[in-house]
């Protein structure tokens, strides 16, 4: 994939499926602009069956370095050499790295998570959280809050196995957590919403501005809480506009979505990401579509 005649001209990119929403060639390509340096980032968009086969034959893609998003974070795991330690806990990775001829999976969706949390002042230590979702975006936002010190999680999912999983994993490796795997309905989960302090949304449920949220109107909690949407296309989704109406602060995934970028260049470039002129290739490309 390297420009004929270029070989200095470094490729990067994005595989997920579907990928029209995405954003990230302009966030990182406005930070290889920065810098002034030969590098350039794709958007790939390929159905699993393709993903895969590129996997295959990971060793002979003309690729630097990668970012993989829905459904590929956990796919892409037995294709790599080695693994961040944060990776390998979360069990998913959203940035890939050519480092010496091996590739490297990161997962720096952990930092702009916790990015989000401190723009919006919030500190996790000794809170309560639920999450609803149990696929790679809900694991590393599991591990971000535990390694945080929060005080409870309660993964909840259309599939409670899912999220039992996720639970049984999470525990060996945070024992002081109160963990708990529940469904998206019933009593338990009603009870549970009733005690946070933080909520999640790390499913794909309001992409579509139809969509209806995972929580009704009488589950919200009575104390405040911040609910925190991992989309960020639409910027306010059903679940954040209903979530506001009752009181609640919100937070949408713009932010984690430039620091997981931020993180992501750094690992590539070895240079600090320039936040300020990202931040506004992030928000002219969100809001001109």
């Amino acid at each position: 994939m390297h420009a004929a005649g270029d070989p200095e001209l470094k490729v990067y990119g994005i595989f997920g499926f579907p990928l029209a929403h995405t954003v990230s060639p302009a966030i990182q390509n406005c930070a290889f602009g920065h810098y002034h340096l030969k590098s350039i980032y794709f958007a790939f968009e390929r159905p699993p069956k393709k993903f895969r086969f590129l996997m295959q034959n990971l060793k002979s893609l003309l690729l630097d370095g990668f970012n993989v998003t829905v459904p590929f974070k956990e796919t892409v795991i037995p294709y790599l050499d080695r693994l961040s330690r944060e990776a390998r806990v979360i069990g998913a990775v959203n940035t890939v790295s050519k480092e010496n001829g091996r590739w490297a999976g990161y997962n720096t969706d952990l930092y702009g998570f916790l990015a989000g949390l401190k723009e919006s002042r919030f500190n996790p230590k000794g809170k309560s959280a639920v999450i609803l979702g149990a696929g790679g975006s809900a694991r590393a936002v599991s591990f971000a809050l535990a390694s945080k010190g929060v005080r409870g999680i309660s993964v909840s999912n259309r599939t409670r196995s899912r999220a039992l999983s996720l639970v049984q994993k999470f525990k060996r490796f945070f024992p002081k957590v109160t963990w708990k795997a529940l469904s998206l309905r019933g009593e338990e989960f009603k009870q549970a919403l009733s005690q946070a302090n933080l909520i999640v949304n790390a499913t794909k449920v309001g992409l579509n501005k139809k969509d209806r949220p995972l929580i009704s109107r009488n589950f919200f909690p009575k104390r405040k809480a911040l609910v925190y949407d991992l989309i960020y296309k639409p910027p306010q989704t059903q679940l954040l506009r209903l979530a506001r109406r009752l009181g609640h602060r919100t937070i949408n995934g713009e932010t984690m979505l430039l620091y997981q970028g931020a993180k992501a260049f750094q690992i590539w470039s070895g240079k600090p990401a320039p936040i300020r002129k990202m931040r506004k290739a992030l928000h002219d490309a969100i809001h001109s579509r």
